[in-house]
């Protein structure tokens, strides 16, 4: 099993999955507030939850995007936080609550913690509001080749990979595929539109090729 208590603080070329993450949040809240539209947001981490309750001006986005901030200055290798997929659950529950109708709902993350339960909290946000889902994923964990030991490190702190063991090359990859499947199996039946974005390339361009796939 792949330990997912930094499962966003990650990235093998560009930059990590987090501020992949916090990019796309920016584009988002940015976009929803030159729209003439309230912005607010739920930013959680394996043990918070905070909300930012929506309103229409500058400063809020900016309160949305210090939220993200502070949790991804949090992220490090040597974090001793207790890996907590089932606040994806309760972030979403929390969102039901709070968003009763005509809402757009945009979902940033990376997948992890998605289980049945997240398609009962999923149902009830698409049954009055529209859902978008924004995936965030690194290209090495679409495919991880073969290269031997690696040496992951976040300038401190040390991790030595060894990529030569079938067995974990295998469960890093099918731990990828069943998130991806999960969240497809959620899309198809609820209609949510998906948007996949890497941290090898620039968040705005993949939306926008995201986006023109879907409305094609």
């Amino acid at each position: 099993q792949i330990d997912q208590r930094i499962s966003m603080f990650f990235g093998s070329r560009w930059k990590m999955k987090s501020v992949t993450a916090a990019e796309a949040a920016a584009l988002a809240a940015w976009r929803v507030l030159g729209s003439g539209d309230r912005v607010g947001a739920l930013v959680f981490d394996d043990s918070d939850i905070a909300i930012v309750p929506p309103h229409r001006s500058e400063d809020r986005v900016m309160q949305i995007l210090r939220q993200v901030v502070d949790r991804n200055h949090a992220l490090h290798a040597g974090s001793q936080v207790i890996p907590g997929p089932q606040m994806l659950n309760q972030a979403l529950k929390r969102v039901s609550a709070l968003a009763n109708h005509d809402c757009l709902v945009c979902l940033i993350g990376d997948g992890t913690g998605i289980d049945p339960d997240t398609r009962r909290h999923v149902t009830r946000l698409t049954e009055h509001n529209d859902v978008l889902s924004l995936i965030v994923y690194d290209p090495l964990e679409q495919a991880l080749h073969d290269f031997g030991r690696l040496t992951f490190s976040d300038s401190v702190s040390q991790l030595e990979f060894n990529t030569g063991k079938k067995s974990l090359r295998e469960a890093y990859q099918r731990d990828f595929r069943k998130r991806m499947e999960r969240m497809e199996a959620t899309s198809r039946q609820h209609s949510i539109p998906i948007l996949k974005v890497h941290t090898a390339e620039p968040v705005l361009d993949q939306v926008r090729h995201e986006l023109g796939n879907h409305v094609r």
